[in-house]
């Protein structure tokens, strides 16, 4: 019987998504194709932007069932 292994945690996106991001910044300020003032602002845009989807509302439709019509309509 094969065996299974055991599950890692998960991949730290978010993580991996900073460093991204960060090398990038880096990259364009070495090359000179952004300033640092102008990264700023670049990195304030992004940030808003990823805490606006990071912390959107989840539909969980598994907790709440949709409810069953009255008896008097089915």
């Amino acid at each position: 019987m094969p065996s299974r292994r055991a599950p890692r945690g998960s991949f730290p996106v978010d993580l991996a998504v900073f460093l991204a991001i960060l090398a990038t910044g880096v990259v364009l300020v070495l090359v000179g194709h952004a300033s640092p003032e102008a990264l700023a602002g670049y990195a304030s845009a992004l940030a808003g932007l990823y805490a606006a989807w990071h912390h959107r509302p989840r539909a969980d439709t598994r907790r709440n069932p949709p409810e069953a019509p009255p008896a008097s309509e089915r």
